[in-house]
């Protein structure tokens, strides 16, 4: 395999007109005949040296967009495949996926298919990825291929930024409280209560309890904070490795009010946006099942979703085999049923992807509204609890000084 490198050139065009630019080329003959067959003169060049993809470096969802819109566009056009995947190559930002991009052009360009040079770099386009193109290689329609697989990928990633945003908030609140709570009782609520203690006041019961709560705090503070972040960090890293552990949590996440529904919601969207792409492209129902079960996250309903794909295998109708699942809301069970009915189910699921994503932005727009008041809520009784508790005292002792 040749070593590619980057040349910065200038050259002029037929219009005898100076053109400048970039391109990648084999050595100084390949450039010059790269150059000639766009119809430029080179006039001189240099080589550009380019960033390299570092050992932890990783292709960001944007990049792959952006190179499966370029594919798209290009195929569409009716540039060659070899040609296609150059430009898109010069094009990416990515180190990283413009050195995949290289291998992949020169598995290519030595015979071998589109779909057989990406699957040689499973971590960057997956099983599902590589089965699209093999699939639009197969109906000649590659351009759909790229332009269904980018579709899913900005589908995917403004869920993720909705998913981000409706956790954003509670996150910081909760750090604000954390932060609140411990300032005042660690700093404010002793020194006020040293006060209150020095002037002999009565001290009420609600007062002797944030007395306690502070000092208990100020002993064990390490413990109260610690705590629930070092469970947290074990939950997870049993999470990630006991499959019992991880299955009661999604379910108990499941029963969660108001979360779990949106939980359920966005599993369920994820599933039948990309059942829908599988299935636009010409994959089978039962490979496409067997895909859109990868990308859901709950395993309660990746199990739902295995029960249906067993089902249909064995011959049911998949309307009737989601009933069963009784993991699907009826609405879209009767949407599933009028596709096979009609033959249509392209446009069934075009309706079933309207439906979820309305549904998930109401989803999470009704979790970010529970949670901000639960959270305030919270965060007010705290203060007005330290407020009562310092105040009250010098409240009742002014008074008794009128009297």
């Amino acid at each position: 395999m040749s070593k590619l490198y980057h040349y910065r050139y200038s050259a002029m065009n037929i219009k005898g007109r100076k053109i400048s630019g970039e391109i990648t080329a084999e050595n100084e003959v390949d450039l010059e005949c790269r150059l000639k067959e766009i119809g430029l003169d080179m006039v001189n060049y240099r080589e550009v040296k380019q960033a390299k993809a570092g050992f932890f470096s990783r292709i960001k969802i944007r990049d792959m967009i952006v190179f499966c819109l370029h594919m798209e566009q290009l195929y569409r056009a009716g540039v060659p495949l070899l040609d296609a995947l150059a430009d898109t190559r010069d094009a990416t930002e990515s180190p990283k996926l413009r050195d995949v991009l290289t291998n992949v052009y020169e598995s290519v360009k030595s015979g071998n298919l589109l779909s057989q040079a990406m699957a040689l770099y499973p971590d960057v386009f997956s099983d599902v990825f590589v089965g699209l193109i093999a699939a639009g290689e197969k109906t000649g329609s590659l351009n759909e291929s790229f332009h269904n697989i980018s579709e899913h990928m900005k589908w995917n990633a403004d869920l993720r930024r909705k998913i981000k945003k409706a956790m954003t908030y509670p996150i910081v609140l909760v750090v604000v409280l954390i932060g609140v709570i411990s300032v005042m009782m660690l700093f404010v609520v002793p020194k006020l209560m040293e006060f209150i203690i020095s002037q002999g006041f009565h001290i009420p019961f609600h007062t002797r309890a944030l007395m306690a709560f502070s000092k208990f705090f100020g002993d064990y503070w390490y413990l109260i904070i610690g705590l629930p972040v070092i469970t947290f960090i074990f939950a997870g890293i049993l999470y990630r490795t006991s499959e019992a552990f991880a299955y009661q949590i999604d379910r108990f996440v499941l029963k969660i009010p108001v979360i779990g529904g949106t939980v359920r919601k966005i599993n369920l969207s994820r599933f039948t946006h990309f059942f829908s792409v599988m299935f636009n492209s010409g994959i089978d129902i039962l490979d496409s099942l067997e895909a859109g079960k990868k990308v859901v996250g709950n395993r309660v309903i990746k199990d739902a979703i295995e029960l249906v794909h067993r089902s249909v295998s064995e011959g049911n109708r998949i309307a009737d085999s989601i009933s069963r699942s009784s993991q699907f809301p009826n609405l879209v069970i009767r949407m599933f049923k009028v596709g096979e009915d009609s033959g249509n189910m392209s446009e069934a699921l075009e309706n079933i992807n309207f439906f979820y994503n309305r549904e998930v932005s109401d989803s999470i727009d009704s979790m970010i509204s529970f949670i901000q008041p639960v959270m305030t809520v919270i965060l007010g009784s705290m203060i007005f609890w330290v407020i009562a508790g310092v105040f009250g005292p010098l409240y009742e002792s002014f008074s008794k000084m009128n009297i």
